[in-house]
């Protein structure tokens, strides 16, 4: 019916002098990592659509940076993920982000209330944090760069909505009996809004999530996981210069903890691999790790 329609298809050999990459190549990423699913013809000959050529095209760029390819593919659904999750998102109807950014620069208690109360209580909590609060956040970060807001300013808000994230924690219940989960932050990592925000959506998803926050020494990691003997442990990695604490922390609970399940996110981890690599969507990380968690 696509076809009817107009949509493109193409042969095996076509996306193969399109993206770069041999035919026996690309039906073994199909088979091996399922990046795409070609339909077929009448005749059993493979056609992609247009969808598919941008998948491995991603792919074939990935791997020629260096990546594996099982890494790539991953990446390449994860990063599908995060924009169908965007375009999801983006019909809220939240305030104008310049008056964020007002509220910062005046100080102004009320105005970034306001701001606040009228971009997460008209809709979901997960539509808010991706449709509104997490881009709106990103743009005062570049705001700072410009020089137009202080330092003291973007703390201000971040405080402000750290105390909103902690509401609604608190709000999303307990989840007593459930799979335990352990959020938290290594050595030296300060940045904690991106995994309270995940420690949120994950207890929204019905898992009993303890928050450790930021900046948790490695021995108190390690404490906490025999305490609690978790089903697994989430370390975020908010800037690159965080990933190295990661990795000494996650090889180390993983070496004397083998069972236990260890996943990473943030943006820090784009660089390296570090355990189990989550979507860079709160939302998506959360319900990837409620999925794995649930059902063990």
């Amino acid at each position: 019916m696509a076809a009817a329609m107009g949509q493109a298809r193409y042969t095996v050999k076509q996306v193969a002098d399109l993206t770069g990459v041999a035919p026996a190549t690309l039906r073994a990423w199909e088979r091996r990592y399922a990046v795409v699913a070609p339909q077929r013809s009448s005749s059993r000959y493979r056609l992609y659509d247009q969808a598919d050529v941008r998948r491995l095209t991603r792919m074939a760029e990935l791997v020629r940076e260096g990546s594996p390819a099982s890494l790539a593919a991953t990446q390449v659904r994860d990063e599908e993920s995060v924009q169908n999750a965007t375009a999801e998102f983006r019909s809220v109807d939240g305030p104008p982000v310049a008056d964020l950014i007002e509220a910062a620069q005046r100080y102004d208690q009320q105005l970034l209330t306001r701001v606040l109360d009228r971009a997460l209580s008209k809709v979901s909590f997960e539509h808010a944090l991706e449709g509104w609060l997490m881009p709106a956040l990103t743009e005062l970060g570049r705001a700072w760069e410009r020089g137009e807001v202080d330092v003291g300013s973007e703390h201000f808000v971040s405080a402000a909505v750290h105390r909103r994230l902690s509401a609604a924690f608190d709000a999303a219940g307990l989840n007593e009996g459930a799979p335990v989960a352990l959020v938290g932050l290594p050595a030296g990592a300060l940045h904690q809004l991106g995994a309270l925000a995940f420690a949120v959506c994950l207890r929204r998803q019905g898992i009993d999530v303890r928050f450790l926050g930021a900046d948790v020494p490695h021995a108190s990691w390690e404490h906490s996981v025999r305490t609690l003997n978790p089903a697994g442990v989430v370390v975020s990695v908010p800037m690159p210069r965080d990933a190295e604490a990661a990795a000494e922390l996650i090889a180390s609970l993983e070496e004397s903890h083998p069972t236990l399940r260890a996943w990473v996110g943030g943006h820090g981890t784009a660089d390296r691999a570090l355990g189990t690599p989550l979507p860079p969507s709160a939302v998506e990380a959360a319900r990837t790790v409620s999925r794995d968690l649930l059902r063990r």
